[in-house]
């Protein structure tokens, strides 16, 4: 028998869809599902015509189509002069519900995301500290096998926590806190959070665990970071995989550069409004694919105490620097490197900078799980990602 002619029972059904043949019952009273055809004992007889269209009406339901809608769209053929025209309307229309539930339920991860970060900050075992000059660098290790670094910036140990605890069982991770950030001790007189003087104290890092090369993943200003630790330091450098640093000074684009330096102007008096105009100027927080734009604006709700302290140190002090950093091109290219960004990063400007900069490098551009974020967002995945990346 053809496969289109197939027929099915309503318990093969309930079974096939995951509704309870009760669930399948009332929505075709209600009009919701068409009504199949029966056999000689009244018994429902549904094709494999009918299963698909239950699924996707399924799927409408699921994703928040009301059921009114769902209803027209199923009897469109006896109540629309252009069945394929009105339905196109309901399933544009219920697209952009979607879209806009999907933006609100990205920015409650992110703060579930920042909250998990913090919890893990607090249970995390005590941190050693490495003595600099002017601060002392707090740091974690964990798990056994080859020594790889996770370099952020501003994300410290606890913003790595998760992908941390996925990476040990296959390599001994350092996680740190960079100057001025989490457990980090400052002294009077700390000098700014410039890539170079992370890069430093990056090396020093190195230095406390091996005199030899290393392997690192950097992401955000963590790759910039590790873009001057080349530079400087090439021989601590076994592999480094860069996701997305966020480089302006590598996009023709006046515009960007006058935005994000005057969002950093204003982080001392005033980082809600800082944060607000480099969280649309980045896109960071969105997810985009490559036929999507991320949105201009989206208001973000009022940042408590902490969190503002936090933006007038990273957005006044360290964004700065990092974003208007000029890699060594000639340097980099010696440099055993992979180049990452998110696959939901498109159009954004992390994203478009990682792209700038592979084609100045000459290498590939590899696409990661999630948006800018991915490594906190989507520890598990981001971690066979990356284990990929350095033991392939």
């Amino acid at each position: 028998m053809d496969e289109a002619d197939e027929q099915f029972s309503i318990t093969q059904v309930s079974a096939r869809i995951g509704l309870a043949p009760d669930t399948l019952r009332y929505f075709e009273r209600q009009g919701i599902v068409p009504s199949p055809r029966r056999d000689n004992s009244g018994r429902r007889l549904y094709t494999t015509a009918d299963v698909e269209l239950i699924r996707m009406l399924v799927h409408l339901r699921e994703t928040g189509m009301p059921l009114a809608d769902i209803a027209q769209f199923t009897g469109a053929n006896d109540k629309a002069t252009d069945p394929d025209g009105f339905r196109l309307e309901l399933l544009t229309a219920h697209r952009r519900r979607v879209e806009g539930r999907r933006e609100e339920l990205d920015r409650a991860l992110e703060v579930i995301s920042r909250k998990i970060a913090d919890y893990s900050d607090r249970i995390m075992s005590a941190p050693s500290f490495l003595d600099r000059p002017d601060c002392s660098i707090a740091f974690n290790v964990q798990g056994e096998g080859p020594l790889l670094f996770l370099v952020g910036a501003p994300v410290g140990r606890a913003g790595f926590a998760a992908l941390a605890l996925e990476l040990a069982g296959r390599f001994r991770v350092v996680t740190h806190d960079p100057r001025g950030i989490g457990a980090s001790r400052a002294v009077p007189g700390m000098s700014a959070p410039t890539p170079e003087v992370l890069a430093e104290d990056l090396a020093a890092l190195v230095d406390r665990f091996t005199g030899g090369p290393a392997q690192f993943v950097g992401t955000s200003g963590g790759a910039v970071t590790l873009l001057e630790l080349t530079r400087r330091h090439p021989q601590l450098v076994d592999r480094a995989v860069l996701h997305e640093p966020p480089l302006v000074s590598l996009l023709d684009d006046a515009d960007l550069t006058d935005r994000a330096a005057a969002a950093f102007a204003v982080a001392e008096a005033d980082p809600q409004r800082a944060a607000q105009e480099f969280f649309d100027l980045s896109g960071a927080g969105h997810h985009t694919g490559p036929d999507q734009a991320p949105p201009t604006h989206m208001a973000l709700p009022e940042l408590p105490a902490p969190e503002l302290d936090k933006n007038r140190y990273f957005l006044g002090r360290m964004a700065g620097p990092t974003v208007f950093y000029m890699p060594d091109i000639e340097a980099t290219c010696r440099a055993s490197l992979a180049l990452c960004a998110g696959a939901l990063s498109h159009h954004q400007m992390a994203r478009r900078s990682t792209e700038a900069l592979a084609g100045q490098l000459g290498l590939p551009l590899i696409d990661m799980p999630g948006n800018h974020m991915g490594a906190s967002t989507e520890p598990a995945e981001f971690a066979r990602a990356v284990s990929a990346l350095l033991e392939g």
